[in-house]
């Protein structure tokens, strides 16, 4: 890890080798790390703002017929992180977000099988849809994510959701409602644990020493 930030220290400063980062605007001293990508379907670079001092490792997206990435001062967005806009995702300074965690401002599809499939059929033939009208049955709503918040790693955050300044969201945590200022978000996780019945194969197996070329 130390010598990933000393690395960070010496990295070139907008990385423009990073697949789409002609698409986005960086302020004085962000920077995409190697493992970024920008995908701005919704248009002009200001669509995706990252301020000034930020670093991003994961991916940041918006869809053809809108979205918005705003991410603010003296961030870190992790390795295989997603973060997909078709309304907006509004991060405020200070924000540390972890390794695979998904921000998804959208739907993404119909509930409907058939509105879901009609869309399904207008990607693959012409291209994602660059009207909302197109979209029948896809909802958005959007995302806030407030100064000095903490995400931990393999957290999702879903449509309409604002999490208050300098809170915590425990690793795993699946946040569909706001989060207050200053508290920790984690859903209950109750482990269930059943004993597997032994089969006669594996009993077999151990009583040969694992020498059995057939069960």
């Amino acid at each position: 890890m130390k010598r990933f930030w000393a690395a960070l220290r010496h990295v070139d400063k907008p990385a423009r080798s990073v697949p789409g980062a002609e698409a986005c605007t960086l302020g004085q001293g962000a920077s995409l790390l190697p493992e970024a990508e920008i995908n701005n379907f919704s248009g002009p670079p200001d669509m995706i703002a990252v301020g000034a001092n930020s670093h991003v490792r994961g991916r940041l997206l918006t869809y053809g017929h809108g979205g918005r990435v705003r991410i603010g001062q003296w961030c870190y967005i992790g390795i295989r992180t997603e973060i997909w806009s078709m309304e907006s995702v509004t991060i405020g300074d200070r924000v540390l977000i972890a390794h695979n965690v998904n921000i998804h401002d959208g739907s993404a599809h119909s509930a409907d099988a058939a509105e879901r499939h009609l869309h399904y059929r207008h990607i693959i033939e012409k291209g994602h849809p660059e009207r909302a009208d197109e979209l029948p049955g896809v909802e958005s709503a959007p995302v806030i994510i407030e100064d000095d918040v903490w995400i931990s790693f393999g957290v999702t955050i879903l449509r309409g959701v604002r999490i208050g300044r300098g809170s915590v969201i425990a690793a795993g945590s699946i946040v569909t409602r706001d989060v207050p200022p200053f508290s920790q978000y984690r859903n209950e996780v109750v482990p269930i644990i059943s004993p597997l019945k032994e089969a006669r194969g594996a009993a077999a197996i151990a009583d040969s020493g694992g020498a059995l070329t057939e069960i």
